[in-house]
């Protein structure tokens, strides 16, 4: 994040610009790293991946399904599908392509899930952006 796009984000939030203005960078730093937009990272996972991500095993386990019904008929699900399988490299979730077939209609090429369903392996390569007091102070130096 630039030091612009971190003012403009403390400047977005009542109080991470009241923290910032009275001179508490690291504070600051804390509440705009759970203000700010999720960052993605490289997250690799199976089918053991896909199951840890929902707190019940009912779920994990109708994704899976909905996953294997989808690629007995889409080529392009089938070999992610593959690459889910244990021992396998696993499927990288923070892939824009990849991100963008679970929730895409099955009609349209996708697999098909609700945003419900898709939400936990979306978040799965999701993680707040590192933030520190000393960013905040370049963004938006403390005048006394």
């Amino acid at each position: 994040m630039t030091p612009q796009e971190l003012r403009t984000l403390i400047e977005s939030d009542a109080q991470a610009l009241a923290l910032a203005q009275a001179g508490a960078a690291d504070q600051c730093a804390i509440r705009c790293m759970a203000i700010a937009a999720k960052v993605l990272t490289p997250t690799r996972m199976t089918e053991l991946g896909v199951l840890a991500a929902y707190p019940d095993g009912t779920t994990g386990e109708a994704v899976l399904q909905q996953i294997e019904a989808v690629a007995a008929q889409n080529p392009i699900v089938a070999r992610v599908a593959k690459w889910m399988l244990p021992g396998a490299p696993g499927v990288d979730f923070a892939d824009a392509r990849v991100r963008a077939i679970w929730t895409l209609p099955v009609a349209s090429g996708g697999i098909g899930l609700t945003e419900a369903q898709a939400a936990p392996l979306l978040a799965a390569a999701e993680i707040a952006p590192t933030i520190s007091g000393a960013d905040v102070e370049t963004a938006y130096p403390f005048i006394p």
